[in-house]
């Protein structure tokens, strides 16, 4: 399902996307083609779209994030290249150590293919490829709304007035309560469409495909490549 435009809403100043969709971050041509051909499920990667990412556990669980791939080059259009986008930003809360806090990092992927410990892309949602100024303002509305989710226990308590469970190392909280959060407050404001399931849902359908239901028996695993689910 394409989504068009998102519902007029007010969200905080967010640095644009005209410049991240620039094609700056593009990789070069010859090393995608050298990884497409060692993975064919690269082919499965399209552009304009939001993914939910697993990356392999360290400890006892899977690492989730949200991957927004960017739309093709205009150069690589002209040459008629049917390789996927493997560029974007990825958005995860992650444990900054030094200040004993959650923050959100997000960072622009030259390609994400490359990843030595990525091992999941799970489909959510693409974006209407028809209009430029349309996809600018999904992407900007996007980044909008994943910045504005509460993070951490305190801050989702005051927010939601209670916080799931999360890791007691980590001030009871973790990326997966964030991401879940984030997709929620995307479909709140009419920039994916969950066609009918819940956001818990969908994220243990994504968690099923990524591997052992303990997550410690996959530590150290050689998990063969990045799968693709479209």
């Amino acid at each position: 399902m394409l989504l068009s435009s998102p519902r007029s809403r007010g969200l905080r100043t967010t640095h644009s996307f005209n410049n991240q969709m620039g094609y700056m971050d593009i990789p070069r041509q010859s090393s995608t083609n050298d990884m497409h051909a060692m993975n064919p499920e690269l082919q499965n990667i399209t552009p304009n779209t939001l993914y939910l990412t697993f990356n392999a556990p360290k400890v006892d669980e899977y690492h989730r994030g949200l991957f927004l791939t960017y739309p093709p080059s205009p150069s690589t259009s002209r040459h008629g290249d049917t390789h996927p986008t493997t560029s974007g930003t990825l958005f995860h809360a992650t444990w900054k150590e030094q200040d004993s806090a959650w923050v959100l990092e997000k960072r622009t992927i030259k390609d994400i293919s490359t990843s030595q410990s990525l091992v999941l892309l799970y489909k959510i949602q693409s974006m209407d490829p028809n209009s430029t100024a349309n996809l600018v303002d999904l992407f900007n509305g996007i980044q909008g709304v994943l910045e504005s989710v509460p993070m951490g226990r305190a801050e989702r308590k005051l927010a939601y007035g209670y916080s799931p469970k999360g890791n007691p190392v980590l001030g009871g909280y973790d990326c997966v309560i964030w991401t879940g959060d984030a997709l929620r407050a995307l479909g709140a404001e009419g920039l994916i469409d969950l066609r009918g399931c819940d956001v818990d849902g969908v994220m243990a359908k994504a968690r099923a495909r990524a591997g052992p239901a303990d997550a410690r028996e996959a530590v150290g695993r050689d998990f063969g490549g990045l799968r693709v689910i479209a």
